[in-house]
């Protein structure tokens, strides 16, 4: 939110982000002295998560510098893998580990699928409670060398959003 506090009207001229991920735009395009408005921000998080600064830089046609909004936003994780690393040693005996995957509290996700990238694992997604915890068992194919992969869980959130959960897996 903002108010021109100037004696002269104020048009946007441009509105620049750092990001991709990040959009903004304002209520309208130009402004009176004393009155208030907004900018609005939308921060797409894709597969990101943790926390992100990101700036949004406002070009008026007073001139002078752009002022520079900073945005702060923290993505949390809509579900935790547990241990999110399996693995065993080369030429150990080839056991299945189990990877538990609990989602955020306040979501419900159907996950639907875990797949390997790579050749050396077998991999099955088990439901233990629907919405909510998952276990995800991965069994290498041989550990008689070295080899790994990343274990995608896919998912679709109730609202409609994709989810996509990575976990790993090595023979060292």
């Amino acid at each position: 939110s903002f108010v021109n506090s100037g004696d002269q009207p104020v048009a946007i001229a441009e509105i620049r982000t750092n990001c991709d991920c990040l959009a903004a735009e304002s209520d309208r395009p130009r402004y009176a002295p004393g009155e208030r408005g907004v900018i609005k921000a939308r921060f797409t998080t894709g597969d990101r998560l943790g926390l992100y600064e990101r700036s949004i830089l406002v070009v008026t046609d007073e001139g002078g510098d752009p002022a520079r909004l900073a945005v702060k936003v923290d993505v949390p994780a809509p579900a935790e893998a547990s241990p999110r690393t399996v693995d065993w040693r080369v030429n150990a005996a080839a056991e299945p580990r189990a990877i538990e995957l609990a989602v955020a509290p306040e979501l419900a996700i159907d996950f639907t699928s875990a797949v390997s990238t790579g050749a050396g694992f077998d991999v099955r997604l088990e439901p233990v409670e629907a919405g909510r915890r998952y276990r995800v068992v991965v069994m290498p194919k041989s550990t008689a060398e070295r080899t790994s992969a990343a274990i995608r869980i896919r998912g679709t959130e109730r609202a409609g959003r994709e989810v996509t959960i990575s976990a790993y897996a090595y023979v060292r």
